[in-house]
């Protein structure tokens, strides 16, 4: 496939909340970019039950801020908890901090969820079709391409977009020619390999007979030699017969008959 890829919505979002809440100077540190001042004061004020709508998804931000991703994370699923809490956002930035840490399955997952919260939340949309993209799942990434470039056609990015969309196309067909090339290449072998198997058992099936004809002619040969020692000592000539009667008693014995 051609190198092409557009780049990712990788837009960080936070909300301005009009809540009941009074800005906390945790949130006043990371409005003004002092994320290292922020998280210490985020985290007790998570502590302390004392939150708003943000409070969770600026703390995941400011954890990201200072490169601290497995942190980040836990910030934006602690967010989810809390009944308030923008779970669009929540879910859209730790798709971006998975996404930013090379875990894309996570990401894909996580944007989805953003969109299953907010169907309309297109930067979402596409950033889950990166993801897509990425992890080489082309058939799945090229729908969100097309619905992303259709309802938005003068985004910035939709040229690059539709040529990324082209690229895809070709890709996925030359995948289906591919498969079926392999597929094909496939049934070849097996059907040589069944025909050697077939030719291996005819050989041993030859080699089989041939043995057994060896051992009968063996066993005959044994039969007639054990038939001709036999015969052999088997006396019948005429000069060795006897009619029995070699051998007479003779009594002495005087006739009581007149």
């Amino acid at each position: 496939m051609k190198k092409f890829l557009t780049s990712i919505v990788f837009v960080l979002y936070t909300t301005v909340s009009f809540t009941l809440f009074a800005e906390t100077d945790g949130e006043k540190l990371f409005k003004m970019n002092d994320p290292t001042g922020a998280v210490p004061l985020l985290e007790k004020d998570a502590a302390s039950g004392n939150v708003s709508s943000d409070t969770f998804n600026y703390l995941g931000l400011a954890y990201f801020q200072l490169g601290e991703y497995k942190k980040s994370m836990d910030a934006f699923e602690r967010g989810r908890k809390i009944p308030q809490s923008n779970k669009k956002l929540l879910y859209f930035n730790q798709g971006n901090v998975a996404y930013a840490s090379g875990d894309y399955d996570t990401a894909e997952t996580c944007y989805s969820f953003a969109l299953a919260a907010s169907p309309e939340f297109y930067d979402s949309l596409l950033n889950r079709a990166n993801s897509r993209l990425m992890m080489k799942k082309y058939k799945e990434c090229l729908p969100d391409y097309k619905k992303y470039v259709e309802v938005l056609p003068d985004d910035p990015q939709s040229d690059n977009i539709r040529k990324l969309i082209s690229y895809l196309e070709e890709e996925i067909q030359h995948q289906i020619e591919e498969e079926a090339r392999l597929a094909e290449e496939q049934r070849r072998l097996e059907e040589e390999n069944r025909r050697l198997q077939e030719e291996l058992a005819r050989k041993e099936a030859e080699r089989l007979a041939r043995e057994a004809e060896l051992r009968a002619q063996e066993e005959e040969r044994r039969r007639k030699l054990l038939e001709d020692v036999a015969n052999s000592l088997q006396q019948t000539e005429t000069t060795n017969m006897t009619a029995g009667a070699e051998d007479v008693l003779d009594y002495d014995y005087e006739s009581e008959l007149e």
